[in-house]
């Protein structure tokens, strides 16, 4: 008899069983192994990208050289802080991230710097903040310090919630600046006595003694044929008697790629014209910059012929009146708080106050290949003045009684990208310092650029005012931001171009705004439930007072009529706390329900389609493969 060795046919059921829990247990699998070894992968679906690296800063990463090492000291005990856990989570991420794109340059070492510890000792040499959490002196540690392979330190004493929108900036500057430790090598070309004003016994401005700390800065004088090629930043303070050899210099620089901060001021306060030799001689006007002829050809200009006055950001002075001293607006002046700042750029973020004085405005003009990025601007209750109204001897009451708001907002200081055309298309000009020359210097004529080489990057400011002592600092006091202005505009332009062009992204720890609505609508039925409330009570005491004064007895004891009313307002009071705390519970409960769907949604719902998407992707398999057999059997 032959054995029978047909197989027996599996349980349809058991199979299908298996193969779920066979899923589940893929899927659970998939996500520990994902967690293990995808920690910094990221599909990012947020409204501004925050958490994609830029463009900007993968060059600087695959650009370093020099081995680079970061040391992220974070305290284990700033995860239990609700201000800081979702924000120090966030930057070890990013820091993972760039490590990665670092390609072996780029080290990355943690440390949980206790107490009393050796990594604790090492945080605070490199002058990492300590912050203290309790009365007992207890602190935390989250900051970050950078070294490369010359010795060169940089870093981010603490990681400010505040500036999150800037992470990104801050970690790639402080990678390009350890990338390039070389100090910043700038040249100055100034009209105004910043590196050495007569009235301070020859003393520089705090703005010039400051900046000299984070740059080497060179002051030049004379006639300019070339700026040398080591110079990064070109910076020029209302520059006056600039012949055009030295305008051609600083035309040339800019065509090889040079980045400049310019000021330029229309009616420069600090630096008045030379005083009349006789009380009858007309006044003379302040000398106006040399930078007419480069501003026509680039396609910008600051206008010399008006002022911007400012009804909002005017600051108040004393004055006279019809006879009588009075204290009133005066236009010109103008102290802007930070809505007149751009909030969103690393260079204004943080300035909360701004002095400045008879400024100037930007206007590209007609057919100017330049793009404006207004960075300090005026309130749209501004109006433009006539330089003539405010020297020698203004009036302000008069401005202010005349004025009349344009109902436009007036840049101050911008930035302008863009490419641009030379102001000496023909060639530069004739050696002004060589009497016999017939033509332009022969090297300079070989070299001779009549276009910029890319996208030029410049700030520009309508005020020169601003860097002197005696507009932003009172008593010795710092009353402005304006020197803080002045570095961060220099560290700026420091930077790679696409460092410049980095901005301020939101917040990863982004409130519900569904759940805030619920809770402002909440807070306030809450409210009118509770005037209601009180508004009863009051009228159940004044009912009180009432039968009180209406009693007939010896006044020290309450009639049946006064008891039963007080009784039933006690009776109507428990009631209403009652309906009050219901309410509260409900509208709270709500908020609850709300809170928890939308995690369940956030945390689950991406794992949960794609267990729902892989179950169904199996069972159409499955078919398939049913119909199949079904085929073949037939």
């Amino acid at each position: 008899m032959a054995e029978n060795t047909t197989r027996k046919p599996l349980d349809r059921n058991a199979v299908a069983v298996g193969a779920v829990i066979i899923a589940i247990i893929l899927f659970i699998a998939i996500n520990i192994l994902s967690n293990a070894a995808l920690r910094t992968a990221q599909v990012d679906l947020t409204q501004d990208r925050r958490f994609t690296v830029s463009e900007a800063t993968r060059g600087i990463l695959t650009a370093i050289d020099e081995p680079i090492t970061l040391k992220f000291y974070v305290s284990e005990r700033v995860q239990s802080i609700p201000q800081l856990s979702t924000y120090a989570t966030r930057v070890q991420e990013l820091l993972q991230q760039y490590q990665q794109l670092g390609q072996g340059k780029l080290k990355l070492e943690v440390y949980n710097p206790q107490q009393f510890s050796p990594e604790e000792d090492q945080a605070v040499g490199f002058g990492i903040t300590a912050l203290p959490v309790s009365g007992a002196g207890d602190v935390i540690y989250f900051g970050l310090a950078g070294t490369n392979s010359t010795d060169d330190e940089d870093l981010i004493a603490f990681f400010s919630p505040e500036r999150e929108p800037f992470l990104e900036y801050d970690l790639s500057k402080l990678v390009y600046n350890l990338s390039r430790p070389k100090k910043t090598t700038v040249a100055l070309i100034s009209s105004l006595p910043i590196a050495a004003d007569p009235s301070r016994r020859y003393e520089p401005w705090v703005t010039y003694t400051q900046a000299t700390q984070f740059f080497d800065i060179r002051t030049l004088g004379g006639n300019i044929k070339r700026l040398d090629e080591d110079v990064d930043l070109l910076l020029l303070v209302n520059p006056t008697g600039l012949a055009d050899v030295t305008l051609y210099a600083i035309d040339q620089y800019l065509m090889r790629g040079g980045k400049a901060l310019i000021f330029v001021d229309p009616h420069p306060e600090v630096n008045p014209g030379p005083p009349p030799r006789n009380p009858g001689d007309p006044y003379t006007p302040p000398t106006n910059h040399s930078l007419g002829k480069l501003f026509a050809a680039y396609g910008v200009d600051v206008p010399l012929t008006e002022v911007v006055g400012d009804r909002i950001a005017a600051q108040r002075v004393a004055a006279m009146s019809g006879g009588r001293r009075v204290t009133t607006d005066y236009l010109p002046w103008l102290s802007m708080t930070n809505t007149f700042v751009k909030r969103d750029d690393v260079v204004t973020a943080e300035i909360q106050r701004l002095n400045m004085t008879s400024v100037g405005h930007i206007v590209l003009t007609e057919g100017s290949k330049l793009k404006l990025d207004p960075l300090v601007f005026s309130s749209e209750q501004a109006q433009l003045l006539p330089i003539d109204k405010i020297r020698p001897s203004p009036d302000p009451v008069t401005l202010l009684t005349d004025f009349k708001s344009d109902n436009k907002s007036y840049p101050i200081v911008g930035r302008l990208t863009g490419a641009i055309n030379s102001a000496f298309p023909d060639g530069p000009p004739v050696d002004a310092d060589n009497r016999l020359a017939t033509g332009p210097d022969p090297d300079l004529a070989k070299e001779h650029r009549k276009e910029s080489v890319g996208p030029i990057i410049m700030m520009l400011v309508a005020d020169a005012d601003l860097l002197a002592d005696q507009i932003w600092i009172q008593n010795g006091v710092p009353a402005a931001q304006n020197n803080d202005l002045f570095v961060n505009l220099m560290d700026n332009l420091r930077g790679s171009a696409g460092l410049i062009a980095l901005r301020g992204k939101g917040l990863s720890n982004r409130p519900f705004t569904l759940v805030q609505d619920i809770q402002r609508e909440s807070e306030l039925r809450f409210r009118s439930k509770e005037r209601e409330l009180l508004g009863k009570i009051e009228q159940i005491q004044a009912k009180i007072t009432e039968l009180q004064r209406k009693d007939s007895g010896d006044g020290q004891m309450l009639s049946k009529e006064q008891t039963d009313a007080v009784a039933e307002a006690r009776r109507e009071m428990v009631r209403d706390r009652a309906e009050l705390r219901e309410v509260q519970f409900a509208l709270q409960q709500d908020v609850k329900s709300l809170d928890t769907r939308l995690k369940i949604l956030n945390i689950g719902a991406i794992p949960l389609l794609i267990g729902i998407f892989a179950i169904g992707l199996w069972l159409v398999r499955r078919a398939r493969f049913s119909r199949h057999v079904r085929t073949v059997r037939s």
